[in-house]
């Protein structure tokens, strides 16, 4: 079973840990945070942008995305497919 509420989520050590393990320094400001438990999915929105975002892989076996502005190379988001995955990975 999955994570079922945000509540469930220690955002602070998710973020630290992925900071961490792919060597990355990720934004301390989110403005946006939404669980889609039906699908596992977590997506965090660090900065609203109106300029083209790109969206980088990282190695894991849950499927992380790294979304960036495409001029400014600015961290704007993070999408998790497979959060429970990750949080096992993680810990």
């Amino acid at each position: 079973m999955g994570v079922r509420s945000l509540l469930e989520i220690d955002l602070e050590k998710l973020l630290s840990n992925i900071e961490e393990k792919f060597g990355i320094k990720l934004p301390r400001r989110v403005i946006e945070v939404y669980l889609d438990a039906k699908h596992d999915m977590l997506f965090i929105r660090f900065k609203e942008t109106n300029k083209t975002e790109v969206g980088e892989p990282l190695q894991t076996k849950a499927i992380v995305t790294l979304f960036t502005e495409e001029e400014t190379n600015e961290i704007t988001a993070l999408e998790i497919i497979g959060i429970s995955e990750l949080l096992k990975e993680l810990s």
